[in-house]
């Protein structure tokens, strides 16, 4: 191998602690790199100068950013198992290392598989976090009889704040300094009380019971959930994103990131640093670099703390807190004796380089520019809570207007609504880490009387803790005061990603403003925005920031991304787990009126046609009675493409799906075998609508395989494709060997596959937006923030009342999906549409291993590889339903099952982690679309089906004849009410 120079100008020494892990040597990239066991890799490799890991294009890599495993940038294949976490895997002797390119993944298998279901651990009292206020928390209860489990994500506790000295290192005599000697002392005092501390252990899913919570654990080679009574989250914080040009370059890192390498590791980020910011973190940061041997070349202070007119705020300060203040006047004199310079008023406004930081730009007072040679940033902006398990749980929160976050609403004991479920620490909101020892103890008190075990110690501890919270608040108050940015908000340049993991610049997102997105939702589905690994905690604000102009004062949660699972990416293999079988869609009764919806678009009095419901269907019926010149328009709740048509995956089914054939199907299977000739068409019509509308849907149509495991399957699968045949639809039963041949990720347990060559994806994120924009062409009005409340029918037509208007129209059209129901009565019809909430999962991208559309004969199963390489995996698994809001969320169990028939399906998948999953509200029929005029109602039509997506555009074209009085080019026989006798009131 070609030897790399160890780097170790980038080791700090001084006299805090000496390296004491014994030297090591492993590969990357096939060359010999130097490190010490123990440490982290990503510090062995920040030592030898190596900083670009993630590949993140052809020519674009990623390194180190959050130091903390959030943002997934520092990601690297080790001994062939991807997608590791370079921050948060320790260095080993021998060990082979490569940059995570997922175009060239090895799939190793992340794990093994389960076997059976999941382990379940009940405990009066679990906490999230083993940080000053996690710890404080559990070693109360712990001291009161209870005997709490801590559970934590990185290696050792003590958290980003206590930042505990990692075991390559050892503490020379008198060299332990008052931080590391707090956190030492504290995680002694809870392990002695009898805590239960797990660290490694990482909370993926977590959902509110009947009695309790529970919460889904990924932990070193295997999953398992704990029930508990009371949750005290105390999950800490991260920091606040600075998006400027060249902020994605290898060697630009958070403050954060920077410190944990110094402090735990003895190591440099870079051999020349500038740290960039706000707020004394960063001042101790420099300091902590430059005692140990590193060369900092200046702090970018944005705030003028040094002013004369800050003085009161310093005054404050040591009122508050004389000893802190005085602290924080000696780092200040520490920083000019080690040659620092501190430029106050300055901003860090860009970083260049090729490949690498090696330049950095700065704007100081009065347009004053700098210019530094570096070769690592830190950036310090301040902090923002994590918030993502929070939401989860469906705890309350509001927009940061400051900065278009999630900020937890909580009550002073920490509670969070209604739920069992208390919040201390910076994850209830920035205060420090005495704020957030001592809102742990606070927490931890209140969850005892909860218990009926509160005593007279755990209530004086609480008062005593208020009194200590009270005064380190007061303090953070005055210091924030003194380091108060007062400059204007810098604009993000057009070329500047604001979303890091996929691209999204802030000249994109400005672009889709400009056309009238204003929610992250649409964003998200029109960019790929948020939908990378770091979930949206780096963009989502700061992408709504730029959708809003800067105006968040009227922002609330419905404006936030959907809470994700899992909270972070996790080995798919680890929570497989087999599930019982069930025929079709699991039904739900959908909620009428929603907690929530954006301000209403501006309606015109009257129209000719309105269309309720802005989803695919909706939308193309109203684009095809537009081209007939009929003057439309669409209503909605929400923005346009925003529940299960923006929810879908964009599969293009022509086959009948596994539970719409036999013994599963609904009414005998009959409705759905005769609605495939549609779905074979539709797919024509998709193709083009992508022609003429000269856009770019991504559809493929390379054939789709139902895969059969065993005899009783494969006749299945053969008396199915005999009754398809009949239908016109062309599919054939295929042998093993040709399975091989055509999809070899396919598991050989299965023997033989239906193949249909008319089957394909589509990416409804590009399509159903054309189709919007085409019907805005053709004179179609689409408002959204209407809810209908009521219809009364008129001597010509129908009065519409919504949430925030009244519109008359001489026809109605309901295409509201699940929500059609709710609609139909209000016109005195029963409408048998019910709703059938879905959930969907996603895996990190990886190279092309899947061509075609995947089902199975048995199993609840779709799957498909998307452009990108992530692999999408369905198949009508029931998510829940939000008691809160109506909308559908993901469950768990569904999450678990639908990966085992994933991974028995493609056995590749075993070496991916699941990204995300998100849940939409699909409707039920009995297998057929239900379409046109509803008997005695005259103007009066409804379009609904549960394959909505694929047939969407041609329902919309059989619709607008129907509404035309033209002939359908499709006979309409057996799709219409009068199947269901009785619907009509």
């Amino acid at each position: 191998m070609e030897e790399e120079p160890t780097g170790g100008a980038r080791r700090l020494g001084g006299s805090t602690a000496e390296p004491a892990g014994d030297p090591i040597a492993f590969a990357f990239e096939g060359r010999t790199v130097h490190g010490r066991a123990g440490e982290s890799l990503a510090a062995s490799l920040t030592a030898a100068g190596l900083m670009g890991l993630r590949q993140a294009g052809p020519d674009e890599q990623r390194g180190v950013f959050c130091g903390m495993g959030v943002c997934q940038e520092c990601l690297v294949q080790i001994e062939g198992f991807g997608g590791q976490r370079a921050c948060m895997v320790k260095t080993e002797p021998g060990m082979s290392v490569y940059r995570h390119d997922p175009a060239l993944a090895a799939l190793r298998p992340l794990g093994r598989r389960p076997e059976g279901a999941p382990e379940i651990e009940t405990v009066e009292v679990a906490i999230i976090g083993a940080g000053p206020a996690g710890l404080s928390a559990a070693k109360l209860l712990a001291e009161a009889g209870l005997a709490p489990v801590v559970l934590d994500e990185r290696p050792l506790p003590g958290g980003q704040y206590f930042k505990p000295l990692a075991p390559s290192q050892r503490f020379l005599p008198g060299g332990e300094d008052d931080q590391f000697k707090a956190g030492r002392r504290l995680v002694e005092a809870t392990v002695a009380a009898g805590t239960d501390i797990r660290s490694g252990s990482a909370v993926w899913h977590a959902a509110v019971t009947e009695d309790g919570v529970e919460l889904g654990i990924h932990a070193p080679g295997r999953a398992y959930v704990i029930r508990a009574r009371f949750v005290i989250l105390a999950a800490g914080a991260y920091e606040r994103p600075w998006p400027v040009p060249g902020w994605t370059l290898p060697g630009v890192m958070t403050t954060g990131a920077a410190q944990t390498l110094a402090r735990s590791y003895r190591v440099a980020p870079g051999m020349r640093v500038l740290i960039a910011g706000n707020g004394p973190l960063n001042w101790q940061v420099a300091l902590e670099i430059a005692a140990g041997g590193g060369k900092v070349v200046g702090i970018l202070e944005s705030a003028t703390p040094s002013r004369s007119r800050n003085a009161p705020a310093f005054l404050g300060m040591l009122a508050a807190d004389r000893q802190l203040a005085l602290r924080g006047l000696s780092i200040r004199r520490k920083l000019a004796r080690a040659g620092i310079p501190i430029h106050e008023g300055t901003r860090l406004v860009a970083v260049t380089g090729n490949g690498k930081a090696k330049r950095a730009i700065a704007a100081g007072p009065g347009g004053q520019k700098l210019a530094f040679d570096v070769d690592a940033v830190c950036l310090g902006y301040g902090f923002l809570p994590s918030t993502g398990l929070l939401r989860m749980l469906g705890c309350p929160v509001t927009v940061d207007p400051a900065n278009g976050f999630a900020r937890p609403l909580v009550a002073d004991d920490g509670r969070a609504g209604t739920a069992p479920v208390f919040v201390a620490g910076d994850a209830s909101g920035i205060g420090g880490s005495v704020v957030a020892a001592n809102g742990g103890v606070i927490a931890a008190a209140a969850v005892l009387e909860a218990l009926g075990r509160a005593d007279g110690r755990a209530a004086r501890s609480a008062r005593a803790a208020r009194r200590r919270g009270a005064r380190a608040r007061r303090f953070q108050h005055h210091l924030w005061k003194l380091f108060a940015d007062r400059q204007p908000p810098l604009a993000i340049a057009d070329e500047t990603p604001v979303c890091r993991c996929e691209n999204v610049t802030a000249g994109a997102i400005r672009a889709l403003r400009d056309e009238g997105v204003r929610d992250l939702g649409s964003l998200k589905r029109r960019t790929r925005l948020g939908m990378g690994g770091c979930q949206g905690r780096y963009c989502a604000g700061e992408a709504l920031k730029i959708l809003r102009d800067g105006d968040l004062s009227s922002a609330g949660p419905a404006d936030l991304f959907a809470p994700q699972a899992p909270e972070k990416p996790v080995p798919a293999i680890l929570l497989e787990s087999e599930k019982a079988e069930w025929g079709g869609h699991r039904e739900v009764e959908t909620r009428p009126h929603p907690p929530h919806l954006p301000p209403p678009d501006p309606l015109p009095a009257t129209t000719d046609l309105l269309v309720i419901g802005a989803g695919v269907i909706g939308t193309s019926s109203a684009m095809f009675a537009a081209g007939a010149g009929i003057e439309t328009v669409v209503i909605d709740r929400s923005a346009p493409n925003s529940q299960a048509s923006g929810g879908n995956a964009g599969s293009l089914h022509v086959q009948l799906l596994s539970w719409d054939f036999g013994r599963k199907a609904m009414a005998g299977g009959s409705p759905a075998l005769r609605t495939i000739p549609l779905q074979r068409d539709a797919v024509q019509l998709w193709k083009e609508l992508e022609r003429d509308l000269d856009g770019d849907f991504e559809i493929t149509t390379t054939g789709g395989l139902m895969v059969a495991e065993n005899e009783e399957q494969t006749a299945f699968l053969r008396d199915k494709a005999e009754a398809e045949r009949s239908m016109g639809i062309p599919v054939e039963v295929i042998t093993r060997a040709e399975i091989a041949a055509l999809a070899p990720h396919i598991a050989e347990r299965m023997v033989v596959a239906a193949y249909c060559p008319d089957e394909g994806k589509i990416n409804p994120m590009k399509a159903t937006p054309a189709l919007v924009a085409e019907a805005k062409r053709r004179g179609v009005r689409f408002a959204a923030g209407h809810n209908v409340i009521g219809i009364r029918a008129e001597a010509d037509g129908y009065e519409v009342t919504t949430s925030g208007a009244t519109i008359r129209a001489r026809r109605v059209l309901i295409a509201a999906g699940g929500w059609s129901r709710h609609i139909g009565r209000m016109v005195g019809v029963e409408l048998p549409i019910s709703g059938a909430p879905l959930q969907m999962l996603v895996t990190e991208p990886t190279r092309p291993i899947l061509k075609q559309l995947v089902a199975h004969a048995d199993r609840h199963l779709t799957m498909k590889q998307a452009t990108n390489g992530n692999l999408i995996i369905g198949g009508a698994w029931t998510a829940g339903t939000d008691p809160a809001t109506g909308y559908s969320k993901v469950l768990r169990p569904s999450i678990e099952g639908n990966l085992w028939v994933a991974e028995r399906t493609v056995p590749a998948l075993a070496g991916l982690h699941l990204l995300r999953s998100w849940a939409a509200m699909n409707v039920n029929i009995d297998g057929a679309p239900l379409l046109g005029a509803i008997p005695g109602k005259p103007g009066l039509f409804v379009a609904a089906s549960a394959n909505g997506y694929t047939l969407g555009p041609l329902l919309g074209q059989l619709t607008a004849d129907c509404i035309a009085g033209r002939r359908p080019l499709h006979a309409l026989e057996g799709f219409t009410l009068a199947r269901f006798r009785g619907a009509a009131a």
